[in-house]
């Protein structure tokens, strides 16, 4: 037992080095960070070297609440509700339809029975977007582009487990019933639906009758997964719960009755869980990966791979230009749409579930067939299309090259400086009241005085270009009134 936590404890310090080496050398390279991490894994560490195995309990359990919980907790809902019907149209009929069209292709292409194609497409249908999100911050593409891509993923992950859960159901026992399978769906997405609203304002409610910022963190951490082992126990969807329960904490809960210092604080720790659970799952596929296998089967991955752009493309060019009004997507973020469905650690963790034997006791069939073919589509979804990605936003003309104007900018920097001066006020109280320690207080009046000075010198040189402006308009002549 200690060698095994010893073992243990030495490759999580191991993997947690290699992330940090990868996310420092990354800032000087032009590379998406999850997809340097995947490279790194796939490329230079194998499972047998660090001892690591990629399991569906170790993402659906450990990472996947953490990942929605962050996601959701950051997403503005007044703006998802904005845009709620082309989210909803991608995440709900989106993925049955890019199931259908991956399925048939799959079949048709590959050989493979209904079944188990189906079971392929249910489980490629769930999209990881935190690559693509992060590139559209970088390329400063279109915020409403990033939040069509992070909204589904929020909620398509609920619908493709679900879906996923009643093929390989049916497949087990052999047997499937069509209004069956319909009732169960909807009913686990509306029961998770309640189990994510009810945790979502309880927990609010408590979060602001608490004033300890590491308490109130606490109770986030509870939140997020109590929310989703409840729903799971329920047989609902755990994710759908998570990511309600995450929208009440960052909508709700946050949004008054907490002193800064909480916010700040819950913010940072969430912040700080996403990037470390994303950097290890990310790290950890690579890893997983058996190059030879993959080098083998090369020609059925790229045909699966094609299938599932062909379902993507489906669902895209068909439910998209189907919205009007205020609802209608710009035609130049289809092609983006199409090309930012990355596949991540969801798809893996569903095929890794896939049981060895069916009701019967015969071997599940091609279980290790669609283990190769998943582990290719992820690892050339996130390598090629991650890649790719900056190249084809500027192609489409999404990347705002433009400066912001002199005016513009110095009123942001004006806005910030007020902040900042702002922070330091309240950290001025909070030391009166004792509610921060002497040492915190030091750290922080220092950053946020370091900040404020870079803020002011950075501001110097646009209000003298202000001013000259300002000269400029003030000499020249007037025009005469036509």
């Amino acid at each position: 037992m200690p060698d095994t936590l010893h073992s243990t404890v030495e490759t999580f310090l191991v993997l947690l080095l290699i992330v940090f080496v990868v996310a420092a050398l990354v800032q000087r390279v032009r590379l998406p960070y999850t997809v340097a991490l995947v490279a790194v894994g796939f490329i230079g560490l194998q499972p047998s070297s660090l001892h690591t195995t990629l399991t569906p309990d170790l993402i659906l359990l450990v990472f996947l609440p953490v990942l929605l919980f962050e996601g959701a907790y950051n997403v503005p809902a007044r703006r998802l509700w904005q845009n709620a019907l082309p989210i909803t149209l991608l995440a709900a009929p989106g993925v049955l339809i890019g199931t259908l069209v991956t399925g048939a292709i799959i079949h048709l292409a590959l050989g493979l029975s209904w079944g188990i194609a189906l079971l392929f497409g249910a489980l490629i249908s769930s999209t990881d977007p935190i690559a693509v999100v992060s590139l559209f911050r970088e390329l400063n593409a279109p915020r409403r582009l990033a939040l069509l891509v992070e909204g589904e993923s929020l909620f398509n992950d609920g619908a493709a487990i679900t879906l996923f859960q009643i093929i390989l159901a049916a497949i087990v026992t052999g047997a499937f019933g069509v209004v069956g399978g319909i009732g169960r769906f909807l009913l686990t997405v509306a029961g998770a639906l309640v189990v994510g609203v009810v945790v979502g304002f309880v927990g609010s409610r408590l979060l602001r009758a608490i004033d300890s910022a590491q308490i109130q963190i606490t109770a986030t951490v509870v939140a997020a997964y109590g929310a989703y082992l409840l729903a799971e126990t329920l047989t609902f969807s755990g994710a759908i719960a998570v990511v309600i329960t995450a929208l009440f904490f960052g909508n709700y809960g946050s949004a008054r009755g907490l002193s800064p210092r909480s916010v700040h604080a819950i913010s940072a720790t969430w912040e700080f869980l996403g990037f470390l659970a994303n950097s290890l799952v990310f790290l950890l596929i690579g890893i997983a990966m058996d190059p030879l296998q993959i080098i083998s089967n090369w020609w059925v991955i790229t045909i699966a791979f094609l299938a599932t752009l062909g379902g993507r493309a489906v669902v895209v060019f068909l439910l998209m230009p189907l919205l009007r009004g205020a609802q209608a997507i710009p035609p130049r973020y289809l092609p983006a749409l199409l090309w930012g469905g990355l596949r991540g650690a969801v798809s893996l963790a569903l095929v890794l579930s896939i049981p060895f034997t069916l009701a019967n006791g015969q071997p599940f069939p091609q279980r290790q067939t669609l283990q190769v073919i998943a582990f290719g589509v992820v690892g050339a979804s996130l390598l090629l299309e991650g890649l790719t990605m900056s190249p084809l936003i500027s192609w489409l003309g999404l990347r705002n090259r433009a400066e912001p104007a002199v005016e513009g900018a110095a009123d942001l920097l004006r806005a910030r400086i007020s902040a900042v001066e702002g922070a330091l006020l309240t950290l001025e109280r909070e030391r009166e009241r004792g509610e921060i320690g002497a040492l915190q207080f030091e750290r922080l009046t220092s950053a946020y005085q370091s900040e404020h000075a870079q803020f002011q010198e950075q501001l110097a040189p646009l209000e003298v270009a202000e001013a000259e402006a300002e000269s400029a308009l003030s000499d020249a002549p007037p025009v005469d009134a036509q």
